[in-house]
């Protein structure tokens, strides 16, 4: 049922139920009789209630009376004094009886008799309902009289209607509005009743009320708080080519948000829309969509858990991509380290260091001129042997392809782009596009042309035979252009694509939506710009996925795109951006990948140490420390700025990268298997403590740690000469991950910890059990040592974890049962190794060697701790108790990987 109470407080309608089946409770209003602003008098609306009707600059009485709204001051600050009035005409009715569909209902409605906005308002729009899980809701507002550009994601849409949603639907009539209860709490999650429905041919708007103000998510932007502040801020979402600094729209497209109720169930909207887009977000609690395109396309995930409303909402944008091991490794990149002699000199320091290095990049500087499919063959010549050398070392080499190829006559990748044409078109849909970027005059491949395809794919194919990469890095696909519109029109003709008459809070130049891109009236092979620009990097992503099925169809490789649209994740990884060599940029590289990993996008970490901006040793250390603990490790920093790899500076430092470096890879292969587990179901790799402990609200604003799972905490130093950190460490055993010492007088309590320069904070969560492996410096020889187990019993001395093995690159291992998945639980001290899945046996004969006990204060010192395998039992030599940390060791096994096995201590 509907939150009357919130209703019936605005005044807005007067009630009565009638049932009609399942999931659905229909409110038919009385409307108000005529008269200004309805039968109920006038009455001023507070300013923390109110809903923004003149978003614009330039706003007076005269103009919000206009639009038949009320125009009142208010001393709240950041409030409207233009605003929507519950009692006002506005929105839509129903003009017609609701109609069963196969998943829920549809209904026709009609626009109230108020003055359009822009223009070109639809008289007629209709809503369909789908209960299409019992966690699911899908509800699109569309016109049905006019085709409208639709976002083409593939999106499952099941066969019958749910059984037994956790939900209930309601609506009102007159003014249409649409309520969605959670059945078990009674709490209106989405709440459209405070008006305002507006469906314009570039003007769409909806807004609801909050259940709460813990609010997550909507992207790509750098929020610096993971919770959203809710004090009348707007962001706009449209990708866009700039450094992750203030507060301003970037490279991705994520209308996504998640919310935690009061009481705890968590709760996640998606709008699939493509469209330059506000999202204004107010106290009230509420927020308000407007987008300049599209239909309002919702999807609501019930959850109830914060990992569930993540994997709800990635059965629908689609899972995300299984990395290959290699890339859990270390990385190194530069642009332009200015020779290839230079990038020779790091790489033999790195690996004299001993430094764990699993990847080397070429930037943009080892191409010819800066185009893509050529490399400098005078400052980089004799790169195909070095990228030979480096697979020699067990490492891979990565290159970036930017999306424009310059416009010469004679160059390749131009030529053959032209017949046929495979290139953005300009308005008139002749000639290819022409901006610039850095090969100077470029076009633009259109990735939603399927003749593009074999195109892209030959051109990276051939090139692969040149220089033998194994991943490819796509950079500035926004798509970036470095000047407004095209060289040949100019900043692109007045027409209301160029121009739409609500321009949403992006970052432009002069109010033009075509700063630093193309024109929105130019050609794609499926349609205009102007639907299709926050999808360009996600269709060039796919292409680029297509393309590297065929360069190695029997290998996992990896595309790691600067641009994205939601569910571009099951096709490339992101890493966030330009960043800059600055300490609070740590701290926001944390809520970058809190939000990442809700986007389905679990691959993800910052550049180490900065890209733009000279760093400093301390800043580079402190970073690196909590950069080997980002999933997507790699130090990358920009032309002309110091060098800052681990052994660009004392050696004290190339030791502490080398140390803590160590610790990650001993911890691949727990991080390997929330890979698998990200894959399977979308679960995340990084996350907040809020997803394991909803039930604490002391845990949802806290973006200062971050864990690995549900059972690794990071807990880093985020200030310049900062050696103590503040920790928070929810109600449950926490072990010092170094040597097992628990936390007991931490726990529930927020902790200073030491934090000297040699030292990051570490810690495991009890009831966990954590396979891990002997390091080396690359993963190719770290995947042939011993493995070894953490396990870390919870108040009732129980313990659970899993591992994934496979040989860490075949493709589609998972979908191909390529793999085996092992599983250990804890219980009455007895630890039980158990096979679920034996479809892959590692060639190199690995076993257990080792298993670290946290938490055993249930053995008595001195007691025979007894294994059992398919050979019987027997003893355990190598067993050591250290009764101040209650940590008991066995070593010396020789535990065969894909046997199964018992241990007995108690």
């Amino acid at each position: 049922m509907a939150n009357k109470a919130v209703l019936g407080a605005l005044g807005v309608m007067v009630f009565v139920l009638v049932g009609v089946g399942i999931g659905l409770s229909i409110y038919y209003g009385v409307d108000w009789d005529d008269g200004e602003l309805g039968a109920v008098p006038f009455r001023d609306i507070p300013g923390i209630e109110r809903f923004d009707c003149y978003p614009e600059a330039g706003g007076s009485q005269q103009t919000c009376e206009d639009r038949a709204c009320v125009w009142s001051e208010t001393d709240v600050e950041g409030a409207p004094w233009c605003y929507y009035h519950p009692n006002g005409d506005y929105g839509y009715a129903m003009i017609s009886e609701p109609t069963t569909t196969k998943l829920g209902w549809k209904v026709r409605l009609g626009r109230k008799n108020k003055p359009q906005r822009y223009g070109m308002a639809a008289d007629t729009i209709e809503i369909e309902v789908e209960m299409q899980t019992d966690e699911r809701l899908h509800f699109k507002i569309s016109d049905p009289l006019t085709s409208r550009f639709e976002v083409p994601l593939e999106v499952p849409t099941p066969e019958e209607q749910a059984p037994n949603p956790l939900y209930d639907v309601s609506y009102t009539r007159n003014p249409f509005s649409l309520q969605i209860i959670r059945i078990s709490t009674n709490t209106a999650i989405f709440n459209t009743s405070l008006g305002g429905l507006t469906f314009e041919d570039q003007f769409l708007q909806i807004a609801t009320y909050l259940p709460s103000s813990n609010l997550y998510g909507f992207g790509e932007h750098n929020h610096r708080r993971f919770r959203l502040d809710l004090n009348w801020k707007t962001w706009g979402i449209f990708t866009r080519d700039v450094a992750p600094v203030d507060a301003w729209n970037l490279y991705g497209h994520h209308p996504f948000y998640m919310c935690i109720e009061d009481g705890g169930n968590a709760h996640g909207v998606f709008l699939m829309n493509s469209n330059a887009m506000d999202i204004v977000l107010q106290p009230t609690p509420a927020l308000t969509y407007r987008t300049i395109g599209g239909v309002l396309d919702f999807y609501v995930f019930t959850g109830p858990t914060p990992e569930n409303v993540i994997q709800q909402y990635g059965e629908v944008i689609g899972r995300p991509v299984m990395v290959p091991y290699w890339s859990l490794g270390f990385q190194l990149s530069r642009w332009n380290y200015g020779s290839l002699e230079r990038v020779k000199e790091v790489w033999s320091s790195m690996i004299e260091a001993g430094i764990p290095y699993d990847v080397q990049y070429g930037d943009i500087d080892y191409m010819d001129e800066k185009k893509d499919f050529t490399y400098d063959q005078v400052a980089y010549d004799g790169l195909p042997e070095f990228v030979d050398e480096v697979h020699a070392h067990g490492q891979k080499y990565i290159i970036i392809l930017d999306h424009c190829i310059k416009e010469e006559e004679g160059y390749h990748a131009y030529d053959s782009g032209l017949d046929p044409n495979v290139f953005v078109l300009d308005p008139q849909g002749i000639d290819p596009i022409v901006g610039r970027v850095w090969p100077n005059e470029s076009v633009y491949p259109d990735f939603t042309n399927p003749a593009a395809q074999g195109w892209w794919t030959t051109l990276c194919s051939d090139f692969h035979d040149v220089i033998s990469y194994d991943a490819l890095w796509i950079d500035m696909n926004e798509p970036s252009n470095f000047i407004r519109g095209s060289t040949a029109e100019g900043e692109c003709p007045d027409n209301r694509w160029n121009y739409p008459p609500y321009l949403p809070n992006l970052l432009m130049e002069e109010e033009k939506i075509f700063t630093k891109t193309i024109c929105m009236d130019s050609q794609h092979h499926t349609g205009k710009h102007y639907d299709l620009h926050s999808l360009y990097g996600h269709a060039m992503s796919e292409m680029s996925f297509v393309t590297l099925e065929t360069l190695f169809p029997e290998k996992r490789s990896l595309v790691l795109t600067r641009s994205s649209f939601a569910g571009t994740g099951k096709y490339a990884q992101h890493w966030l951006g330009d960043n800059q060599s600055f300490w609070e940029q740590i701290w926001w590289s944390i809520v970058g990948m809190f939000e990442f990993n809700m986007f389905g996008f679990p691959y993800i970490g910052a550049d180490i140490c900065g890209f733009w901006y000279n760093t400093t040793e301390e800043m580079c250390w402190r970073w690196m420390q909590i950069g080997a603990f980002y999933p997507y490790s790699r130090n990358h920093n920009g032309d002309g700025m110091i060098p800052q790899h681990p052994t660009a500076f004392s050696t004290e430092m190339a030791d502490m990268s080398r140390d803590i470096l160590l610790h990650r890879y001993r911890m691949l292969p727990y991080l390997y298997t929330l890979f698998y587990h990200a894959h399977k179901d979308s679960s995340t790799v990084v996350r907040p403590l809020l997803n394991e402990f909803t039930s604490d609200p002391l845990t949802y604003d806290i973006d200062r740690q971050f864990l690995w799972g549900p059972a690794f905490m990071i807990s880093p130093v985020l200030e310049e000469q900062t050696f103590i950190v503040e920790a928070y460490f929810p109600d449950a055993r926490w072990y010092d991950y170094y040597d097992g010492t628990e936390m007991t007088e931490q726990r529930g309590k927020l902790a200073q910890l030491e934090a000297p320069m040699e030292h990051l904070n570490l810690h495991v969560r009890g009831g966990y059990v954590l396979p891990i492996q002997q390091p080396s410096n690359t993963t190719v020889y770290s995947r042939l040592n011993p493995l070894g187990l953490i396990v870390a019993l919870d108040d009732d001395h129980g313990a659970f974890g899993d591992l994934f093995w496979d040989d860490g690159e075949s493709r589609d291992s998972y979908e191909n049962g390529e793999y085996s998945l092992i599983e250990f639980s804890v219980s009455e001290g007895i630890l039980t190794m158990t096979v679920r899945v034996d479809g892959y046996t590692d060639p190199n004969s690995l076993y257990f060697a080792d298993i670290s006990i946290y938490g055993a204060d249930n053995y008595v010192e001195g007691t025979d701790v007894i294994i059992t395998t398919t050979g019987g039992e027997s003893p355990i030599d190598g067993v050591v108790f250290d009764d101040a940390t209650n940590v008991l060791t066995l070593s010396g096994l020789e535990l065969d990987m894909m046997s199964e096995f018992t241990i007995k201590w108690v």
